[in-house]
């Protein structure tokens, strides 16, 4: 996500191509989209990442910086990590938690 951020030579192997960024709006519009906490935000600034020209840069440029937190070139990155999925806020429900073969009657 290039949002506002400016590059520099050693982490735009394209400079040329960061005008083209899908996030890149020139007004910063979609900033709260791609550093989000909600879970739909953050599937929308993953799926404006799919169609990107810039996508395998941006995500290079992000890993080489460590970026703490965002969606970067079609990655959620947290505490400067490439996180899988992002969990809902709160505890998880009692029956997410069995095991797949357990039944209510056998947790119990």
């Amino acid at each position: 996500m290039f949002a506002e951020q400016e590059s520099t030579a050693e982490d735009c192997p394209q400079p040329e191509r960061w005008s083209q960024a899908k996030c890149r709006d020139g007004s910063a519009t979609m900033l709260g989209l791609f550093f989000s906490e909600q879970l739909d935000d953050i599937a929308r600034a993953k799926a404006i990442c799919g169609s990107c020209v810039v996508q395998e840069a941006c995500l290079d440029a992000a890993l080489t910086r460590r970026e703490p937190w965002g969606v970067w070139g079609g990655q959620l990155f947290f505490n400067g990590k490439v996180l899988a999925f992002k969990r809902k806020r709160g505890r998880p429900r009692k029956d997410e938690i069995l095991s797949p073969t357990a039944t209510p009657a056998q947790a119990s």
